[in-house]
């Protein structure tokens, strides 16, 4: 397909008068926080492990249902069964743990976030069977087919957890796998008007020391496992990182227990987001976070 300036004319002019169009916010002003999400484009996010990348993206999701009504398809073996995970996703809903306890969610705020996440979530349980992210998508088709639901995300988390489809072009190298499989899921996002988010690690850093503490510091974006492919592909990548317990910041003050840095490494398509590293709060009573 190709097309000339006057195939467009009418989303030139378009462009003209309104600029570029930001994405679906979460809930934060965009001075405070400017990551927005737009459908047809992806998500990248990497960490080390324990950094809060599946409670971030959690959020994200049950922020867009929230405020704009999204729905959305998700795969997180690594989080646990389907039903632990509904039990999450109820609780950083109503912000109170959803198992009887001290503290738990009442019988009515239950019934409200059970409607909630079965009216958004949806969990793809492959047992013990393989998933491609070819299957997984067109898993995705079949859910919106038979639900007559629209399905505007999805979430593959992480990524290693997919079974690998090699072809004989890639010539076994992980790169032309990757660069191969991660325009697929560009190309994917587009045609089905979806945003996809993938998370993935990162691959072994070096730790550094401040003083006693050994740690290991903010990722690159090129650090991602795998190789800087993901940076040549990706929109928008983000990078969650936890200032370990006891490590001082610039200020010679200690980092709270509950920070985290999430830094915006890459933002495409122009208007979306800023780069740029932005400070959040966990609540880790409601599982929410705040700034």
């Amino acid at each position: 397909m190709y097309k000339q300036l006057k195939d467009v004319r009418n989303e030139l002019k378009e462009l003209q008068d309104k600029g570029f169009q930001r994405g679906y916010s979460i809930g934060w002003s965009f001075n405070d926080l400017p990551i927005t999400f737009k459908l047809g484009c992806t998500t990248y996010v990497a960490a080390a492990p324990a950094s809060g990348k599946t409670e971030l993206i959690k959020e994200i999701q049950i922020n867009l249902s929230c405020i704009h009504g999204l729905n959305h398809v998700i795969f997180t073996p690594e989080t646990g069964s389907p039903t632990e995970i509904f039990a999450e996703l109820c609780h950083a809903y109503i912000g109170k743990p959803y198992l009887s306890g001290k503290g738990s969610m009442s019988q009515q705020e239950r019934h409200r976030a059970e409607k909630f996440v079965d009216e958004h979530f949806i969990i793809v349980d492959p047992v013990d069977e393989d998933l491609t992210i070819t299957q997984m998508y067109s898993m995705v088709d079949t859910i919106e087919k038979d639900l007559n639901k629209k399905i505007h995300t999805t979430l593959i988390d992480p990524w290693n957890e997919l079974t690998e489809e090699y072809l004989p072009e890639d010539l076994g190298r992980e790169d032309k796998y990757l660069s191969r499989m991660l325009g697929n899921a560009r190309k994917n996002a587009r045609k089905t008007n979806r945003h996809h988010f993938i998370v993935t690690h990162v691959r072994d850093q070096a730790m550094v020391s401040q003083g006693e503490i050994r740690y290991y510091p903010p990722p690159h974006a090129r650090e991602f496992a795998g190789g800087q492919v993901w940076f040549r592909k990706g929109l928008l990548m983000l990078i969650p990182w936890r200032p370990p317990e006891g490590l001082l910041n610039d200020h010679n003050e200690p980092y709270k227990g509950n920070e985290l840095h999430l830094k915006v490494a890459k933002s495409k398509p122009k208007g979306v987001s800023e780069n740029g590293t932005y400070i959040l709060y966990l609540d880790t009573v409601k599982f929410q976070y705040y700034m």
